[in-house]
């Protein structure tokens, strides 16, 4: 395409931009992680490959490499997802995916199966096929989930390893299909949980992992917490003899009467013998500006991450004390916060992940005793002095409600200067649009752009109000409150029409395409990711992948003819206007994946096309362009995998996401 390539020289200068960005002074070593009376850790090899390596706590022997991911792909012809290693470290089991990319496009892997000695020699036992999530069991058993063909994790199997997968039974099917089944296993190791989920409430099975043997006729005896109630969530977690449980349950109510609005998280508990709901009594309160994010369990201590108006917070509460601290958090707060890998159940050490839009991951240990750090592993960009950064927090009006918006830019650009800006936004899901490290910006950060993260209702930012704002009958809420952050910055004169820039994925680009038919004189350009633009059709569609499992989300338009109308009032594909005369039309940058089983390739394609036809596009005399960027091999997530074609051969995020944003420069900057 003519337009491309005249940007093919500024993309590949993005492109160094972006891998300098990942330059450090010195690599940090490995993060290692204690079980039993071994050491295990992740490094990197010689030739750019993932070593999976272990040793003795003892230190007394030498060094084991059990999985290389170089030879999965010369021998066995896979790329490894994730790893796991049985309680008694006698197998190892890999989540593999082909790498000559009869797997692209889906989302179930293969499972490799190997012994591991005590030696370090690790032998191919088996493979299993289509495995989307596993958990081992005990007594050399495993447990899987496996995706029908609508995406839905529906049922968990029985595999005795060694065994032929034919032999395996089911242990838990689920028929209901809203419903989505996972498997995990406690951290003392005492129990399996089995987690039948919609995307607003939850039904918990528990048995114990010892009362299964080897024999594949052997069945699992699995008790019931609480049966399901629309709009209420619950997740279970084992020790000292009495489960421990995060709920949004309302007080004592296990009817199946649908919670009209949305609950806070708090913290119960119930003996182990009788874990029903009707005996969960209070374990932890939190403030009632604070909601639960996630909660790990040790022996003395509970980590409890919260967030306090929409900025973290690490609590943690002393169970011999009955106390709460809250833990130092680095770069004053400003900053991402997720628990790293804490197997270790009797510790006083908890280890978190912290990030910022300026700071590359980082891995603390923190001594929950005292609340302070006593070890990190953490690498310093060489390019980048984080110090010279700035993120700002503003709040944006929008339905009498404050929006957050975070702003993220050079100490040397000042706001007043109106420089170019990009706005993010997702909204949808319950999922927060974190101020994160995402490489893709420090281009633009560079070349003084600033960075504008509009926290809008759908995403979870302030808790499951602030996401039910956003969703079903509510998500026209989204498109508000983003146009109103767009508002803000035009209005404080921190940004001009000629000078922003809007960007969403999936979800998100639901909210910029509706967006850009309410307001496109706001914006200079947009660039949509596999957006979700046909809500309509998609909801009408029992056929499609997750059509049913997204009804929470989206409503049911092809039984409510009030959600019907709903989606339809703000649905891009049914709203399109003429664009032009009057009203600013920016320049629209849209991918798709041919094998995209979320978002079907046609749901782009037939916006883009109806762009072109209503929208004003169609003129040769605008300045404004209209790209459509399909990659047909390539699903959902492809931007994130690489790409064997072109300049940027083998990095497809980064060729990617260079033309992108060599989009928007030569877009906003381009003369009138």
């Amino acid at each position: 395409m003519r337009m491309t390539k005249g940007m093919r020289k500024l993309q590949k200068e993005i492109a160094m931009d972006m891998e300098r960005a990942l330059e450090v002074d010195q690599v940090p070593p490995p993060i290692e992680t204690k079980s039993g009376s071994f050491v295990y850790y992740t490094k990197g090899s010689a030739s750019g490959s993932q070593l999976y390596c272990r040793r003795a706590a003892n230190g007394t022997e030498p060094e084991q490499v059990l999985i290389d991911t170089d030879d999965l792909s010369a021998q066995y012809g896979y790329e490894l997802k994730s790893l796991l290693i049985s309680d008694d470290h006698s197998c190892i089991g890999c989540l593999v995916t082909h790498i000559d990319g009869s797997h692209s496009g889906t989302e179930t892997s293969n499972l490799m199966l190997f012994s591991l000695k005590d030696n370090g020699k690790v032998e191919h036992l088996q493979t299993l096929d289509n495995i989307f999530n596993f958990v081992f069991g005990e007594n050399d058993t495993l447990f899987y989930t496996v995706l029908n063909d609508k995406l839905r994790a529906h049922k968990i199997r029985y595999h005795c390893i060694g065994h032929p997968q034919c032999n395996d039974i089911d242990i838990f099917v689920e028929e209901d299909d809203e419903c989505f089944v996972d498997i995990t296993r406690t951290k003392d190791k005492k129990f399996h949980i089995i987690n039948s989920s919609t995307l607003d409430s939850s039904e918990v099975y528990v048995f114990s992992s010892s009362a299964i043997g080897t024999d594949t006729s052997d069945s699992v005896n699995a008790q019931l917490l609480r049966r399901r109630q629309r709009g209420v969530e619950y997740y279970a977690d084992h020790y000292e003899g009495e489960f421990v449980i995060l709920t949004n349950s309302p007080v004592n109510d296990d009817s199946d009467v649908s919670i009209g609005e949305p609950l806070p998280f708090r913290l119960m508990r119930a003996p182990s013998a009788l874990p029903s709901s009707k005996n969960w009594k209070p374990l932890l309160c939190i403030a009632d500006d604070e909601q639960i994010e996630d909660v790990e369990m040790f022996r003395d201590y509970i980590m409890v991450s919260v967030k306090r108006q929409g900025r973290p917070v690490v609590i943690i509460h002393n169970r011999v004390s009955k106390s709460n601290s809250e833990l130092p958090l680095p770069n004053g707060g400003n900053c991402v916060v997720r628990p790293d890998s804490n197997p270790q159940f009797d510790t006083s050490t908890v280890r978190l992940c912290f990030s910022s839009p300026v700071h590359l991951e980082s891995t603390i240990e923190y001594n929950m005793a005292t609340q302070t750090p006593h070890k990190s592993w953490t690498s310093t960009p060489l390019h980048i002095n984080p110090d010279d950064y700035v993120i700002q927090h503003e709040r944006a009006s929008s339905d009498r409600l404050q929006v957050p918006v975070t702003l993220i830019r050079h100490k040397s650009i000042s706001l007043a200067s109106q420089p170019p800006t990009l706005m993010r936004v997702y909204g949808a899901y319950g999922v927060p649009l974190e101020p994160e490290f995402r490489v893709e910006d420090i281009p633009l950060l560079l070349r003084g752009w600033v960075i504008a993260l509009a926290h809008v209702r759908g995403g979870g930012e302030l808790g499951r109000e602030w996401y039910a704002g956003g969703k079903g009958k509510n998500k026209s809420n989204s498109v508000t409150d983003l146009l109103s952050c767009a508002q803000f910055l035009l209005e404080k004169g921190w940004a001009t029409p000629e000078r922003l820039a809007i960007t969403g994925v999936s979800a998100g680009g639901l909210v910029v395409g509706a967006a850009l038919n309410r307001s496109p004189e706001y914006f200079r350009a947009a660039a949509l990711h596999v957006p979700f633009v046909d809500p309509l059709s998609a909801m009408l569609s029992p056929d499609l992948p997750l059509t049913r499992v997204e009804t929470a989300e989206w409503g049911a338009p092809a039984t409510d003819p009030a959600d019907y109308a709903k989606i339809r009032s703000y649905a891009p594909y049914d709203n399109i206007r003429r664009m032009g005369a009057d009203r600013q039309m920016p320049s629209i940058l849209v991918t798709a994946g041919g094998l995209d089983q979320r978002v079907s390739v046609w749901q782009p394609a037939k916006w883009v096309a109806r762009l072109r036809e209503q929208g004003g596009y169609a003129d040769s005399a605008t300045a404004s362009k209209l790209l459509f960027l399909p990659t047909m091999n390539k699903g959902h997530f492809y931007s994130e995998s690489g790409n064997t074609t072109g300049d940027y051969a083998g990095n497809g995020f980064a060729n990617a996401h260079s033309l992108v944003n060599a989009f928007f420069i030569t877009q906003v900057f381009k003369k009138a």
